[in-house]
């Protein structure tokens, strides 16, 4: 797995078959409110999609739970992004018509907890054959890029980037989003670690004492930029 050269990561399959049925079966039964509910300041007038509220719906709770557990256990996730704290997702809906404009995420957010916002993830819900339109499309450095996944995918990217989800045309797009703060604060120290112990985990059985230095330089430079 690598960390794209835009720092986004593409994890694929990050919910299990049956987890994605359950998740899939509970925002089908589940109550959607308008999406303007969560937005601030410039995204409020650019919001047009349904979501799951996230107090007083078993449902939302229930996939939140899944959600959160399943980052917690991703090993990719967890070398890569380094979440400190994850915000409960939040399970949106686009219906013919619907999209989310330009806009950039808060940098603070939480209501039980606040949490500062260093990564997104949108974790897709509904098969990309099955709708039009729809795509997350993120601004960077080397222009637009679009990510359209397949069911049970996931993308994580910086929220320092502006984004949008492009007019769905047909269909209906399902997502549960996200954002994480990351014990290392700075992207460029996250991919370093990343690469790092990915190169250190090939040598745990093919050379024991490089692996013991590698893993030294490794636990010191977490130390070193770990912000807890």
């Amino acid at each position: 797995m690598e960390i794209s050269e835009s720092g986004y990561l593409h994890i694929k399959q990050l919910l299990k078959p049956e987890e994605l049925e359950t998740v899939v079966g509970l925002a089908t039964v589940g109550r959607f409110v308008d999406g303007k509910l969560t937005a601030v300041d410039a995204a409020a007038s650019v919001k047009s999609n349904m979501q799951m509220p996230q107090e007083g719906s078993l449902e939302s709770q229930q996939i939140g739970n899944i959600v959160m557990r399943v980052i917690a256990q991703n090993p990719i996730v967890q070398s890569a992004i380094m979440p400190k704290m994850i915000l409960p997702p939040i399970v949106s809906k686009y219906q013919p018509g619907m999209n989310y404009g330009l806009h950039v995420d808060s940098p603070l957010m939480g209501s039980q907890y606040t949490i500062r916002t260093d990564v997104g993830m949108t974790l897709f819900l509904s098969d990309p054959e099955s709708y039009e339109g729809g795509e997350l499309v993120i601004h960077s450095e080397i222009g637009e890029v679009k990510y359209k996944l397949a069911k049970g995918d996931a993308i994580i990217y910086p929220t320092t980037k502006l984004h949008k989800v492009n007019p769905v045309t047909s269909g209906e797009r399902l997502a549960a989003v996200t954002w994480m703060q990351c014990v290392v604060r700075d992207s460029q120290k996250r991919e370093i670690l990343f690469k790092l112990k990915a190169a250190n985990d090939e040598l745990r059985s093919a050379n024991p004492n490089a692996f013991l230095n590698l893993q030294q330089v490794y636990s010191n430079l977490i130390r070193m930029w770990a912000e807890l």
